[in-house]
């Protein structure tokens, strides 16, 4: 017979045992995993920094502005005689040259010191104005010798403030032209990119479109938001095209592709790109301190060997400005000065039968 189990006898069932402690186990992973939470997330705030407040773009407008006056040493307000009205975007204008050869390569150009005679360095920043504030921290904090190449698709609120920024600091401005990049589709510019399988006319009124976003420009560039229009660029007919309209309207042009042969008949004041900056180091990382120093270095050291050299780089991020502020301080000690792009020699127009 069995025995009773509430006189302590074998009712034939394992009965579970009860362990000292057992019922606290829970509750302490519980608040283990917590405590690891909210110690990950304070790490990565820490990291972060603290929270930015938003950009006041009135401010940094009325900052731009000189006292009744007071003059500055930057870059002149877009002028009424070198632009004209869009036609197929009213309320806008396209640059143009205006009379006696006034173009606004000229016109928007940076101050600069012709007689210096030491090699010259020249960078651009492209894919500006989307991050507002990298972007006043771009021009802000690096010299007025730099370059900005701003995108396109820059808020229209901010605009204006963040132009007449650039003028009061003595940055040359271009404008970024959307072009089809070598990953496309994956990798792709915007409802505005002139594309290898559009028609002539719809790229036509893209590049006008491009051309009205930021008035004032010395020039533009296919660099735009980190990508750089590869795949148009081959295009042959269509960037002939692309380098036709920016030469007639008075515009230097720097060509993004490093190396690129420069085209029979190009514009006077086409550019060519020698080093990417900031190009990714053939995978998804992106390029860190060492990186970017050791290219700013071959900047450098080719505009010794060359008498000047043209650097692109962008979209601006804190790592790039960094390293490139640390740069250009001792770029002068080093017998290089820092040069706006329109102060570059250009290089020479092959004629049309030179191979």
């Amino acid at each position: 017979m069995a025995a009773d189990p509430e006189h302590g006898g074998d009712s034939g069932v394992s009965q579970p045992v009860a362990r000292p402690g057992g019922r606290y186990r829970a509750l302490i992973l519980f608040w283990a995993v917590i405590i690891c939470v909210l110690t990950g997330g304070a790490v990565m705030l820490q990291a972060l920094g603290p929270i930015k407040p938003p950009v006041d773009m009135a401010a940094v407008l009325a900052a731009s502005r000189p006292a009744p006056g007071v003059k500055i040493a930057g870059i002149a307000a877009p002028e009424p005689g070198l632009q004209e009205n869009a036609p197929d975007f009213p309320g806008r204008f396209l640059p143009v040259v205006g009379q006696g050869s006034h173009t606004p390569a000229t016109a928007y150009a940076a101050p600069f010191d012709a007689s210096d005679k030491h090699p010259r360095v020249a960078l651009v920043i492209a894919g500006a104005g989307l991050d507002q504030a990298q972007t006043l921290h771009l021009l802000n904090d690096l010299p007025g010798a730099v370059d900005v190449a701003f995108s396109p698709y820059m808020p229209e609120d901010a605009a204006e403030a963040i132009l007449a920024r650039a003028r009061a600091t003595g940055h040359e401005c271009l404008q970024s032209i959307p072009m089809e990049p070598s990953g496309f589709p994956l990798s792709e510019e915007g409802v505005h990119a002139l594309l290898t399988g559009a028609d002539a006319e719809q790229n036509r009124q893209n590049l006008e479109w491009a051309l009205t976003r930021a008035p004032g420009c010395v020039g533009a560039t296919g660099a735009s938001d980190g990508l750089m229009g590869e795949r148009f660029a081959q295009t042959g007919l269509g960037f002939a095209a692309v380098l036709a309209e920016t030469g007639k309207r008075g515009l230097l042009y720097l060509d993004s592709r490093t190396g690129a042969p420069a085209l029979a008949q190009a514009p006077a004041g086409t550019y060519v790109a020698d080093v990417v900056i900031d190009a990714p180091p053939g995978d998804d990382t992106p390029p860190g301190a060492d990186l970017i120093d050791a290219r700013l270095r071959i900047l450098e050291k080719q505009a010794a060997e060359h008498g000047s050299a043209i650097g692109l780089a962008g979209p601006p991020r804190p790592v790039l400005l960094e390293r490139v502020a640390i740069w250009a301080h001792g770029l002068a000690a080093r017998g290089i000065t820092l040069a706006p792009l329109s102060a570059i020699p250009a290089p020479p127009v092959r004629p049309a039968d030179e191979p």
